[in-house]
């Protein structure tokens, strides 16, 4: 099964250079690229497929080979190539042996027919005709003699712009490569930018098991890593037949030598690492070297960061591979990987390795080391809410810190009932002897409760505890402070006094950024950006959401991006661009495939809504379903979402039935609709102004705003309830309870 990747063959038509290298470990689709750009090139030219199978070749193999696609003599070749003249037509021994193909392969019989197979669409019918050649070297191996690799260099030197090579390989080749990059006339593609997108990865689920439900495919997507052959191989490894384990024997441990095979086997049992970390992990050993080899050959080794400072194996590789070692040897490398981890700084993988050990008071210990402000990453979020589950409650509250860990992890999550239970144990460590701890372990209690009140909609309460809060906490509890200002804006937000909510704001975002907190930062313009939306500030709004989406654009899995995503959603929503929104909307929703946190809910809202003003109630109500089974399958708490669902399913019926009978049902739930892209104060305002039957100068004049800015109001009205004319809004307003 072919999954298109126009993206990447738009690259290549971007940036026609003399050698486009892929780069990559097997099963990352190398040659199916190759392949379905060479198939859209104009004009075509003339193409020569050469396998070479990942076997050592020698120079006169591979001279000999490409010599005899082209139909010149071997020592004819590179002026031939240089000369980029007229293409013969193949000698009739050659056309008679190979028909109607121009693929060569210098490997093995199965690797010529694989060739042969995968290349039938390359003609000779094009070979007398001038334009481009292009040369295909398809599996370089990872080594070649001295004289074929300057034999390579001279053919990337060869002057001629018609001339483009294309090669796969699994290892870097020893070429003169800089050189080429200087010149501009290299295109080096990745493991990293050859891994599937969240949309192809979908594409090929769809095509190969349908009927694959969403947790195994979000366990999946994080398996695989974009790993094309993982996700093939893994969905049908439901067969007794282990087809992935075989798969990483055949191609990729038999290629490697029995340091290299030790290590690699030690790297699957671990959350990251680089050379230095595997020197000291097997002491005395020159490990380190060993590492760098393996990084060198394309391992299957994805780097974490952005500066390749850590690696780690893809899931799917390392779950296949840990079967190889078990017992005491395994327990001792997780513990010793457990200390280099903790003292480098990485305390979260640290308590990952101890559970694994079987050590939870290790895993404890360490966990009372986190900084609080690491939940904040929403990755980490779901981490810790494991944590919770294979750690024992007295452990888990064995310290203040760990109980403000937790309770923040649970409020994060939308489980209140279970958060208020957590604080709730903080009172076994009251009162402290020292007064001033004693009212710092108050204050934080506070911040955390008032969250809780507000997540409960007891809006007095909690502002209460979160502005008695903020005047007992100190500098070290900025994160604590930074949560009751977010609160209190939020429901300054809620209530309509806007100008509170962005004193607060302000203050969130200077504090988060004098803490270096960028994830605290994302959050808080977050907030933000939905306070401009309030405001009517659209093109503010749209401003500093493409600057936050520009700062976190990934092409894995990433929940802080999907919120953002969620966001634009609403924007584009209200300007009426509902296929775009849509698109936006459903972008989001596979960066939180493996999220269970209440703003996931956003995401089924919106693109609920546009399924409704695009007229298919079916869809929108099936998407409303499923916006509730993620909400129990995150065993959230039922103030978080029931409302919300209830109220836009309210929206919906005032769309597919008449006026009065929407009316109606609205007085049987009682409330307002407040799904994200309800009407602004200022524009309800101008609508019942508008419904008195006031002109458009009346408004402007009666709320000192321009004739201009009451049309934009009005428009954003019409966009918003779905109308075209103004009697239809008001009509629609009415029925939704927005107007009396």
């Amino acid at each position: 099964m072919l999954v298109p990747r126009p993206h990447l063959c738009d690259v290549f038509h971007r940036k026609p250079c003399r050698l486009q290298l892929l780069c990559a470990p097997a099963g990352y689709g190398k040659t199916s690229i190759v392949h379905q750009y060479l198939q859209g090139i104009a004009p075509p030219g003339r193409v020569v497929w050469v396998c070479l199978g990942g076997q050592v070749q020698t120079l006169a193999d591979v001279r000999g080979t490409l010599a005899g696609a082209l139909g010149v003599a071997v020592d004819e070749l590179f002026a031939f190539l240089q000369a980029g003249s007229l293409l013969p037509e193949p000698s009739s021994s050659r056309a008679s042996s190979l028909p109607q193909l121009t693929a060569f392969t210098c490997g093995s019989e199965l690797a010529r027919d694989e060739a042969l197979k995968a290349n039938t669409f390359l003609s000779t019918e094009n070979t007398r005709q001038p334009g481009p050649i292009h040369i295909v070297f398809d599996d370089v191996p990872a080594t070649m003699p001295d004289d074929l690799n300057h034999w390579f260099d001279q053919l990337l030197a060869l002057d001629n712009p018609q001339l483009h090579i294309f090669v796969t390989c699994r290892q870097r080749p020893d070429w003169n490569l800089p050189r080429l990059m200087l010149t501009g006339q290299l295109l080096e593609l990745n493991a990293r930018q050859l891994a599937l997108r969240p949309d192809e990865f979908e594409a090929l689920v769809e095509a190969l098991a349908p009927e694959t439900d969403a947790p195994a495919r979000e366990k999946l997507w994080h398996d695989s890593a974009g790993w094309c052959a993982g996700v093939r191989l893994s969905l049908v490894q439901a067969q007794p037949t282990p087809l992935l384990g075989q798969y990483l024997e055949r191609e990729l441990l038999s290629r490697l030598s029995q340091e290299q095979c030790e290590v690699l086997i030690g790297l699957a049992h671990l959350s990251r690492a680089n050379a230095d970390f595997c020197e000291q992990l097997w002491e005395g050993q020159q490990r380190g070297r060993v590492f760098d080899s393996l990084l060198a050959c394309e391992a299957f080794l994805l780097p974490i960061d952005l500066q390749a400072r850590w690696y780690r194996l893809v899931p799917a590789v390392a779950q296949a591979l840990q079967k190889h070692l078990s017992g005491a040897a395994l327990n001792r490398l997780r513990l010793r990987a457990c200390h280099l981890l903790s003292v480098q700084g990485h305390v979260d993988d640290a308590v990952e390795h101890a559970l694994s050990a079987d050590q939870p008071e290790v895993a404890a210990n360490y966990m009372e080391r986190l900084w609080l402000s690491w939940i904040l990453s929403e990755r980490h979020l779901n981490k810790l809410m494991d944590w919770r589950e294979r750690i024992e409650p007295q452990l888990l509250y064995s310290s203040p810190r760990l109980i403000y860990l937790c309770a923040k992890a649970l409020l994060f999550s939308g489980r209140l009932d279970e958060a208020e239970e957590c604080l709730a144990r903080l009172g076994h460590f009251l009162p402290m002897a020292d007064p001033a701890r004693n009212q710092r372990l108050l204050a934080n209690w506070q911040a955390l409760f008032g969250t809780l009140q507000a997540l409960r909609g007891q809006t007095e309460p909690a502002r209460a505890h979160c502005r008695a809060a903020i005047e007992c906490l100190e500098a070290e509890d900025w994160l604590s402070v930074l949560l009751c200002h977010c609160i209190l804006a939020r429901l300054a937000m809620d209530t309509g006094d806007l100008e509170q909510a962005q004193g607060l704001l302000d203050q969130s975002l200077e504090l988060a950024r004098r803490q270096g907190s960028h994830e605290s930062e994302v959050l808080i313009n977050a907030d933000r950006v939905r306070l401009m939306m309030l405001k009517g500030q659209t093109s503010f709004a749209q401003a500093l959401l493409r600057t936050e989406l520009d700062r976190l654009t990934h092409t894995q899995p990433l929940p802080l991006l999907g919120r953002l995503l969620f966001l634009r959603g609403e924007l584009l929503l209200q300007q009426g661009h509902l296929s775009e929104a849509e698109v936006v909307g459903e972008a989001g929703l596979l960066h939180v495939r493996d999220c269970c946190a209440p703003f996931v809910l956003n995401g089924y809202l919106l693109l609920a809504e546009i399924a409704s003003r695009n007229h298919e109630p079916q869809k929108a109500h099936l998407l409303l379903h499923e916006a509730e089974r993620r909400m129990h399958w995150g065993r959230i708490d039922s103030a978080l979402y029931q409302a919300a669902i209830a109220r836009q399913k309210e929206r919906m019926l005032a769309r597919e039935q008449p006026a009065e009978s929407g009316k109606a049902s609205l007085a049987r739930i009682g409330g307002v609709p407040d799904y994200q892209d309800d009407l602004t104060p200022r524009e309800v305002s101008v609508l019942k102004l508008l419904a008195e039957g006031m002109s458009v100068r009346e408004v402007g004049n009666r709320l000192f705003i321009s004739e201009n800015t009451v049309k934009t109001h009005a428009k954003n009205i019409n966009v918003k309830l779905g109308a075209c004319r103004r009697t239809q809004a008001i009509n629609s307003a009415k029925a939704m309870g927005i107007l009396a």
